[in-house]
């Protein structure tokens, strides 16, 4: 199974590249191969519908379709186990 995903947060660098990079180990753990790009917070709506989900280490304001999960639990360690799997979840549909 082959997904995408775009990691976004604040600056496009910083917070995203360690989320992404817990995350893909964890989609690949569980049989998910995955294609990623980290984004700023402010290019997701011109990215929305193009990708499986979205992963954010910021507040978004902004209304989009694609799924979106906000990442703080990686970043703080409290519920990490929880999101990753949810993001299995979402990514098995």
């Amino acid at each position: 199974m082959k997904k995408s995903i775009v990691f976004a947060c604040s600056s496009g660098i910083a917070t995203s590249t360690v989320v992404a990079e817990k995350v893909v180990e964890h989609c690949k753990n569980n049989g998910i191969d995955v294609t990623y790009q980290q984004a700023i917070i402010g290019e997701l709506p011109s990215l929305d519908n193009s990708v499986d989900l979205f992963v954010v280490t910021s507040q978004v304001e902004t209304k989009l379709t694609t799924p979106l999960v906000n990442a703080l639990p990686i970043i703080t360690g409290i519920g990490e186990d929880e999101l990753l799997d949810k993001i299995i979840e979402l990514l098995r549909g």
